[in-house]
């Protein structure tokens, strides 16, 4: 059992934060997230604290981009909970580019009364850290998090990451190109068309789809943390 542990992704991370909990980098201020304990493999996932998160930005390479917007929705026993859901914007004004305000509409005037960006992301921590992490697409909201928080690109974040975009990929393995956008998954498995571009709305409808996901993988069986992390 061991010996499984070392390819084991889950286990690999928890230890990652554990180490990283005495790092020089681990700051006080987010240090308590790292003290909160993370899933095992054989968790099962209606057990755990589990948030669909998703971030509005300026573009989508974070050294020369920011966030403009944070939404959020739980899933509480792999139902969707409406009273969890959080939405809020980030005071990066002066960096919206015409490009992202045509595609997301928000303006400079919208964010002034924002969040400051560090008080953000450190609010969404307390939210999400020692729990899963939903979203469409890691590279953007892990790597927004670290540049906001000063991380280097191989600390690790004090939460288990599933991605519907690399789940769907490797359920369609066997189709060439598939099409993992979310709306265009959203489209194929037969979910209503929504708004786009809209943090709290994109991280529910990240949400409806893993849902379906959960159901491809595991049918009526009580599903676990390992197998999805290995899919993400």
């Amino acid at each position: 059992m061991e010996i499984l542990k070392l390819f084991d992704r889950v286990e690999k991370h928890r230890k990652q934060c554990k180490k990283f909990l005495s790092s020089s980098r681990c700051t006080e201020e987010i240090k308590p997230f790292y003290e909160r304990e993370l899933p095992s493999s054989d968790s099962f996932i209606d057990q755990c604290k589990f948030t669909s998160i998703d971030f509005e930005t300026t573009g989508v390479d974070p050294t020369d981009n920011y966030i403009l917007s944070i939404g959020g929705i739980g899933l509480v026993k792999n139902s969707i909970d409406f009273n969890t859901s959080f939405h809020y914007f980030v005071n990066n004004s002066k960096y919206i580019k015409k490009d992202s305000a045509v595609i997301n509409q928000i303006t400079p005037e919208q964010l002034i009364n924002g969040k400051d960006p560090v008080a953000a992301v450190v609010e969404l921590l307390d939210k999400i850290s020692g729990g899963i992490v939903l979203v469409h697409c890691k590279y953007i909201e892990m790597n927004f998090i670290k540049k906001t928080l000063g991380l280097e690109d191989k600390d690790p974040l004090p939460f288990i990451v599933f991605d519907t975009m690399s789940i769907e990929k490797n359920l369609r393995r066997n189709e060439p190109n598939p099409d993992v956008r979310l709306v265009s998954i959203r489209e194929k498995r037969g979910f209503p068309a929504y708004e786009a571009h809209n943090a709290l709305v994109d991280s529910l409808a990240t949400a409806e789809v893993f849902l379906a996901q959960l159901k491809d993988l595991f049918g009526n069986k009580r599903a676990t943390v390992g197998p999805v992390a290995e899919r993400s």
